[in-house]
């Protein structure tokens, strides 16, 4: 099967990060002047020079408005042959964003006039896409009470223009590399669902997204008749016998799983029409040896996982996953559909179902290089508040440390590290370094979140002092701090063993980059008092922090050199920030996103570790 990540090939402009310039510099001394619609020699390389001044700081506003107002001027009566090439279109996309009202109202018509070409272009296309999300952005932040401006006015009705012209071309975009995107495009602004960014993404843009990056969202606008427009495109694309065929596209396939996710937030009812049809229709007539050998049509089954209810996701599992969990679970390409079914199970006795087809594999999971299968097994087991006891006993038996009982306290150390008991027990010199993975630092922040963590918390404050301070020191390793204090389950008495535990570290932690960061934690969730025992532990070293980056930041976030001459005022301060923390908390703490009430306060009452 194809990579997990190769849902469409959309071709175009794709480079890495920070190098597409380096690259465009390159190949215009070599006489090539961008792919797409060909531009003279001066033409490029003006515009190479237009994105390296962007990449500099202007003097002030009006500097920058300048700048942009004359490469607008440049462009007059050349536009549709510019946004054509490689180059020039990633140039506008850089500049629209900066442009005065008009320019970009007429930038809009520019491409409203000639939106088959646009839509179906490698590079024109992607500014199309920008103004959409410009369009958006700017109507999103009018207030309903004082009504609209004029260019509001002119965004609204042009975006919906766009919008509809892409809908009334399904038939035709749906399946084309470049306007399918549009499509995807014209859905999430109409809907205001913000869709994973893999799914917006074509499969050469994937490789290089920065997964660490933070979203900024898509803004969210309330119209009747961008809801009317979902409505009325959901009710024909449900009812197109077509889309037999489409589900084996891969750029189809990300319209309609682009369709479910954002009919299943503005109109339910069409979702689940959709959705019928989809699984009875359509996933039902594929034979169970064919439906994991294409990569368009298990995605699919994902997003239908994904949205079902629980008699759908039953039906769903019933049909192609059960019996095949472990085969699936081992596949380094098909163990996201696995993952996506355990982040979607809601009913706790189907979620039995899995995980007794799913535990006794672990180890062979692992070894597969398939290890965010058992972390999503983890996060279901925390969120359903299930199994924990017999998952725990489960990991422990993979890491080899549930028997004799006396390893147990070592499960930590191991499953930080992802190795066996085994491995851990060499000798000095053949133990590997102390380095943690990614996914065992996620399963074992799952399990601190879980109703009772003792055996958790209990090889943490175990684990030698060194071996500690080296895993929050860890990039992955400091991440666990966070659940170990956030953690419902994890009591005040723990927390000061850990802080009793690291007396005579928080110098080493607060100097470097990661241990700043455990530090940081455990500075957070500490009482006044033990702040100021961290405090002057950290002074009896203040040249040391001092002549450390890290150790600077530290030093006057935590308000020392105040701790140093006038404790009492530095006391004060604590006091007041602690008594902010605490009013904050109590305000914010017991409600969760969706407006229940937080497990914290359900089970309050229960003994904590």
């Amino acid at each position: 099967m194809a990579s997990r990540y190769s849902r469409g090939g959309r071709g175009g402009r794709v480079k890495k990060k920070h190098s597409f310039l380096v690259k465009a510099r390159k190949y215009g001394r070599k006489g090539l002047y961008g792919r797409g619609k060909n531009v003279d020699e001066e033409t490029y390389n003006y515009f190479v020079r237009v994105m390296e001044r962007l990449k500099e700081e202007f003097e002030d506003e009006e500097e920058k408005d300048m700048f942009v107002v004359n490469v607008f001027e440049q462009t007059a009566g050349k536009e549709m042959d510019l946004i054509c090439n490689q180059v020039v279109s990633k140039v506008m996309e850089k500049l629209l964003p900066l442009a005065k009202n008009e320019t970009l109202e007429f930038f809009a018509d520019l491409l409203l006039q000639n939106m088959r070409i646009i839509c179906t272009d490698p590079y024109a296309s992607h500014v199309l896409e920008k103004v959409m999300r410009i369009c958006l952005e700017k109507i999103s932040k009018t207030n309903p009470d004082d009504g609209m401006d004029q260019h509001s006015a002119f965004c609204l009705k042009w975006l919906s223009s766009a919008s509809r012209y892409a809908f009334n071309n399904v038939e035709e975009f749906i399946s084309d590399i470049y306007a399918s995107h549009i499509l995807r495009t014209s859905l999430e602004c109409l809907s205001g669902v913000e869709l994973d960014t893999l799914l917006m993404k074509s499969y050469r843009s994937r490789r290089h997204i920065d997964h660490t990056a933070s979203s900024d969202g898509i803004p969210k606008y309330e119209s009747a008749e961008f809801v009317t427009m979902l409505r009325d495109f959901g009710e024909r694309f449900a009812s197109w016998p077509q889309l037999h065929d489409m589900v084996r596209s891969q750029d189809s396939s990300a319209v309609i799983q682009t369709v479910l996710f954002c009919l299943n937030k503005t109109a339910p009812d069409l979702c689940k029409k959709l959705l019928v049809f989809l699984v009875k229709d359509i996933l039902s007539a594929i034979q169970p040896d064919d439906m994991f050998s294409s990569s368009a049509v298990v995605h699919t089954l994902e997003a239908c996982v994904a949205v079902s209810d629980d008699e759908i996701f039953r039906q769903l599992y019933q049909t192609h996953f059960k019996g095949r969990l472990k085969a699936l679970a081992e596949n380094f390409d098909l163990k996201f559909s696995v993952v996506k079914l355990l982040e979607a199970v809601k009913d706790k006795e189907v979620f039995a179902e899995i995980f007794e087809e799913l535990a006794p594999a672990m180890e062979d999971i692992f070894a597969a290089g398939c290890g965010t299968v058992v972390l999503g097994l983890a996060n279901a087991c925390k969120r359903l508040s299930t199994l924990q006891a017999k998952f725990l006993q489960s990991l422990m038996e993979t890491f080899h440390c549930f028997t004799p009982e006396i390893r147990q306290i070592k499960i930590v150390p191991l499953v930080s590290r992802l190795i066996t008991y085994e491995v851990a027990e060499q000798p000095a010199d053949d133990q590997p370094a102390f380095k943690c993975h990614i996914i065992g630092s996620q399963i074992v922040q799952s399990l601190l979140h879980f109703g009772k963590p003792i055996k958790i918390v209990q090889s943490l404050l175990e684990m030698d002092t060194s071996q500690l301070r080296d895993l929050l020191n860890d990039s992955f390793g400091s991440r666990i701090m966070d659940a170990f204090f956030s953690a419902e389950f994890v009591g005040e008495k723990s927390h000061d063993k850990l802080f009793q535990k690291l007396q005579g570290c928080f110098c080493s932690l607060a100097t470097s980059k990661f241990g700043s960061r455990s530090l940081d934690a455990i500075w957070q969730a500490s009482s006044v008092k033990t702040r100021q025992l961290i405090g002057e532990e950290l002074l009896q070293k203040e040249t040391a922090l001092l002549g450390d980056f890290f150790g600077r930041i530290i030093f006057g976030k935590y308000a020392l050199p105040l701790l140093k001459k006038q404790k009492g005022d530095w006391k004060t301060m604590q006091d007041k920030e602690s008594k902010k923390r605490k009013l904050f908390a109590d305000i914010v703490d017991p409600i969760m996103d969706d407006g229940e009430t937080s497990d914290r306060v359900k089970k309050k009452k229960k003994t904590k570790s």
